[in-house]
């Protein structure tokens, strides 16, 4: 069987004829990937992500960024801020957050 790569067009002499053994083959094994590939990927991702909150652990954060980084609204960092339930440091008006110190907070609440 000729190996296609992702930007090459099958054609129509390379498809096996519907109900044939070859036919039945690939259609179970296009069913195996698509239900394992989604959980790979997942998982590819999950471990990317890790890996990035593990890069440069003390980096300074905006609120924005700190907002995206626990997935909350500015609003709600700002109320958990007022209300101390979250760490961060004031720099004049803005208020700095540390990844290191978000990831400690997360996995403790």
């Amino acid at each position: 069987m000729k190996k296609l790569f992702p930007n090459q067009a099958k054609s129509t002499s390379d498809l096996p004829v519907e109900g044939s053994f070859d036919y039945f083959i690939q259609q179970a094994v296009e069913k195996a990937l698509m239900n394992v590939s989604e959980p790979l990927l997942e998982s590819v991702v999950d471990r990317i992500i890790a890996r990035k909150m593990t890069e440069n652990k003390d980096e300074p954060l905006t609120i924005d960024q700190a907002a995206e980084l626990i997935h909350k609204k500015k609003q709600t960092i700002y109320s958990y801020c007022s209300s101390g339930k979250i760490p961060f440091h004031k720099n004049g008006n803005h208020n700095i957050f540390f990844r290191s110190e978000l990831v400690e907070w997360l996995k403790a609440n």
